[in-house]
Formats: C-alpha cells, structure tokens, sequence
C-alpha cells in the first residue's frame, strides 16, 4: 500500500468563533497540532483543543491596526514548518473569504511545503443563520456578492453592487469604520431605500445586531457607545423582516471550568451550546506548553467570569 504524505501545514478556518461551529476536520488538526499560529478572532477555547505541549503563538490583526505583517506571519509559519512535523494556521471564518490565503499558499509553495486548506464556515453564513434568513431566497435574492469595505493600504475602492442592482444581496466584511460612505455609494445607485442589517460578533455570546435601511444604519452604527466588535454587514431584502430574531440577549454565563482538559471539554461545549463562554483553567493540573500558560493566565485575569466549575477527578475503583 502506498504511503500518503501528510501536510505540515493545515490553513484551518476556526468558523465565526462559537466552538460548535467547527468542522470536525478542523478540530482533528488542531488536536494533532504540534505548534498553533492563531488569528485575533479565533475562540480560545479552540486552542484548548489541542495538546498541552503544543505551543500557541497569536498573530492576529484587529480591524485597520496590524500586529503583525503578513510577510512576518509567512515567515514564522516557514520557520516552524521546518521544525514542527504539524503546524496549524487557524484563522477565524473561512481562510479562503477575505483571509489572505493567496499569500500563504504562494509562501508554502515556494518553500516546497505541504499543505492543505480546511474551510470554515463564513461571517456571512453564520450571520444569517442567527437572523433565520438565507442569503438567497427564491423570488427574492437570486445571487450575492461577497465584498470588503477595507482594502490594502486603505486604498479606496467602489462597492461593486451589480448585483444589489439585479435585486441580489450584497454582504460587506470589514467594513463598519466606512459604512457611511459605502451607504453613500448603494443611495446614490439605487433608487430603493433597502434594508440593512449589521451583525457583530456573529454567533458569539456577545452578538448584537442592528437593523434598518441604507439611509439610517450608519446612523444607528454611529449612536452606539463603542464598537461592539467586528461586523458584517447585510444589504438587501433578504433582511427586510430581520427585526424579530434581534430582540435582546440574556446577559451571557461566563464560566471558568477548573480541571484536567481532556475532562472538561465536553461541559464546556454544553456551555457554549447554552449560549454561554467557558475556558478551562488546566495550569496546575498538566505540565503546559509555556506559551499556553502564558496566554491562559492572561485571559482569566481579564476575563469577568459569573461562575467557577470545579471538575472534581475521577477516583479510581
């Protein structure tokens, strides 16, 4: 039987950041991890997924600020290729939607390293999931168009809305720090004052949603007190009666389980399936990766959780 050459290298799409959104694909990656290279947006109890000697390095990107360069991220992810035998670059959604995967590959490639590309599930898919809307419908919408409102550089660039005009649906990522200009370009094109609804944190304990028309949501952007956190934003009819599935949360539990992980995540997963946030405090139980204690103790100092679970360990009969 022939031998099959495994990756070294798995470009993963964590999905909008609610675990229970990640393919099984995915999760076997990260469970086989030798060294995890993880974006801003990516849960972090995703990473407990992962064996506690495998080494966690974030080199995420918040919207329009830079932690680190692209070519650095390409660097790095060479240089572990070359030491790791399995090296995870998890990135949030799906890698091949606005992820800069082009850049990554052609660095893999050059380098003459394997690899392979796991999706995930888009920001506008699990947007739309939690508004009960598809973003086709028959006789309503029928085609979309994936867009960004932030280019390299912070070059600007016209919203293509070909297919607004042909009664479609226009999804806008990254692009809630422009949305007045880019509601200027959609009037000025369009007679019809469509609905719009903005979506942050899609799927996440913290998921808010906004909704209205072209000529208000940058209005209604505008009044909140900050930012909720990254956003998409929705264009077109599809959305036209998305106000009942936006009434308001319940605050979210945050919860701290204490114990030894391979126990614990499955009453983590019950929290997050509960519409809660749980990470699992495992740094006195097993000899951790130095990087996982540094970047668990971080997180737990910062985070305000509302309760503390403690997994008592199984006795042996």
């Amino acid at each position: 039987m022939s031998v099959i050459e495994t990756p070294q290298v798995y470009l993963v799409g964590a999905g909008p950041g609610n675990p229970l959104l990640l393919s099984k694909k995915a999760e076997r990656c990260i469970r086989r991890a030798d060294v995890i290279l993880y974006d801003q947006l990516v849960n972090p109890f995703l990473l407990q997924l992962s064996a506690p000697n495998t080494e966690w390095i974030h080199v995420g990107k918040t919207p329009y600020t830079t932690y680190m360069r692209q070519d650095d991220i390409n660097a790095l992810m060479i240089e572990k290729a070359r030491t790791y035998q399995t090296v995870v670059r998890l990135k949030g959604g799906d890698p091949a939607i606005f992820g800069r995967l082009a850049d990554e590959v052609e660095a893999l490639k050059k380098h003459h390293i394997t690899f392979e590309v796991v999706p995930g599930i888009t920001a506008a898919s699990a947007a739309m999931s939690q508004l009960q809307c598809g973003l086709t419908e028959r006789g309503i919408a029928r085609n979309i168009t994936f867009t960004t409102g932030h280019f390299k550089d912070d070059e600007e660039k016209p919203l293509d809305i070909t297919t607004l005009q042909q009664g479609g649906t226009l999804a806008i990522y990254m692009g809630v720090k422009r949305l007045p200009k880019l509601m200027k370009e959609v009037r000025e094109a369009i007679e019809d004052d469509l609905p719009v609804a903005v979506i942050f944190n899609a799927t996440c304990v913290d998921q808010q949603v906004l909704a209205g028309r072209v000529s208000t949501i940058a209005h209604q952007v505008a009044a909140l007190n900050e930012t909720p956190g990254p956003g998409i934003t929705i264009v077109g009819h599809v959305v036209r009666d998305v106000l009942a599935a936006t009434a308001n949360r319940p605050s979210p539990e945050r919860i701290c389980i204490v114990g030894e992980r391979s126990k614990c995540i499955d009453e983590a997963m019950a929290i997050y399936e509960a519409g809660g946030w749980a990470i699992i405090d495992d740094r006195n139980m097993t000899a951790l990766h130095p990087t996982q204690n540094k970047i668990l103790t971080q997180l737990i100092r910062e985070t305000s959780f509302t309760s503390r679970i403690v997994m008592k360990p199984e006795v042996e009969v």
